[in-house]
């Protein structure tokens, strides 16, 4: 079974592309419980975007 939705790019730009959308979405919807799921989403690939950053400076 293919992973798609586990999948997490090491491109920092697609990363930062991403979290950027999440954001937008985050700011602009009302539902509380999708908010919440988004940022949690925004967490995990922020944190991505960090490592994929660091391992560039190496």
């Amino acid at each position: 079974m293919l992973n798609s939705l586990e999948f997490t790019p090491n491109d920092p730009l697609e990363l930062a592309e991403q979290c950027l959308a999440l954001i937008s979405a985050v700011v602009r919807l009302d539902e509380a419980p999708i908010k919440e799921s988004l940022q949690f989403i925004l967490q995990e690939k922020m944190t991505a975007l960090f490592v994929a950053l660091d391992a560039r400076c190496d």
